[in-house]
C-alpha cells in the first residue's frame, strides 16, 4: 500500500515530454509573433521618419521660393529659384546659400559634387497664375509645385541612374517626368505654394 502511494506521488512531480514539447511550441509561436511585430514597427517608424523629413525639406524649398519673391520687383532675379521652367526640374544648388535640391538622410543639403549620395531629391515646377502682363503691374503670381522623393524600401534606381544617383545634377526634364510616373519605385511628398511679385512702392 505504501509502495503504491510513493509511486503515484513521484509520477505527479514532473512534466511529460508531450507537455514540454507543447510549451516549447507555444513559446516559439509567441517569439515569432513578437519578432514580426518588431519588424513591422521598425519599417513603419523608418517610413514615418522619411515622410517627416521630406515634408520639412518641401517647407524649406517653399521658404527659399518665398525669399526669392521679395526681390522680384520688375523682373525675376537671375540667381533665383524662380527661374525654373514650367516643367518638373531639379532644384539647382546655390553656393551662396548652401542650399539645393539634394539632401542626405538627415535632411542636410548636399552640394552638386555630393548629389550622388542623396537620400532625398527635390523638383520644382513653376507656372504663372497671374501673368506679369496684367492690367495692374507688379502683381504677378506664380504657382510653385514642390516634389520631394526618395526610394521605396527594397526598390532600386533605374539602370541609367545607378552611377549618377537619385539626384543627378544633369537630370533632364524627361527623366524628371519619368520619376513622377514611377510610383512603384519612389515615395513622394508634394507641396504647393503661391509666390507673388512685390510691386514697387
Amino acid at each position: 500500500m505504501r509502495a503504491g502511494l510513493g509511486r503515484s506521488r513521484g509520477a505527479g512531480r514532473g512534466y511529460t515530454l508531450v507537455e514540454l514539447m507543447m510549451a516549447l511550441a507555444l513559446l516559439a509561436v509567441s517569439v515569432v509573433g513578437i519578432i514580426s511585430l518588431h519588424k513591422v514597427t521598425v519599417v513603419t517608424n523608418g517610413h514615418a521618419k522619411n515622410l517627416a523629413m521630406a515634408q520639412r525639406i518641401a517647407q524649406a524649398v517653399a521658404g527659399q521660393l518665398q525669399m526669392d519673391s521679395t526681390q522680384w520687383v520688375t523682373s525675376i532675379p537671375t540667381d533665383s529659384f524662380l527661374n525654373s521652367p514650367a516643367t518638373w526640374q531639379r532644384v539647382p544648388y546655390k553656393l551662396g546659400r548652401g542650399f539645393g535640391g539634394a539632401f542626405d538622410a538627415l535632411g542636410n543639403p548636399l552640394t552638386d559634387a555630393k548629389a550622388g549620395q542623396a537620400a532625398f531629391c527635390t523638383h520644382v515646377r513653376l507656372s504663372p497664375l497671374y501673368p506679369t502682363t496684367m492690367s495692374v503691374a507688379g502683381n504677378a503670381v506664380l504657382r510653385a509645385e514642390i516634389r520631394v522623393f526618395w526610394l521605396r524600401a527594397g526598390a532600386s534606381l533605374p539602370d541609367e541612374m545607378v552611377q549618377l544617383g537619385l539626384c543627378d545634377v544633369n537630370q533632364s526634364a524627361e527623366q524628371a517626368r519619368q520619376i513622377g510616373l514611377s510610383t512603384d519605385r519612389y515615395h513622394f511628398v508634394y507641396q504647393t505654394v503661391g509666390v507673388r511679385q512685390h510691386s514697387q512702392i
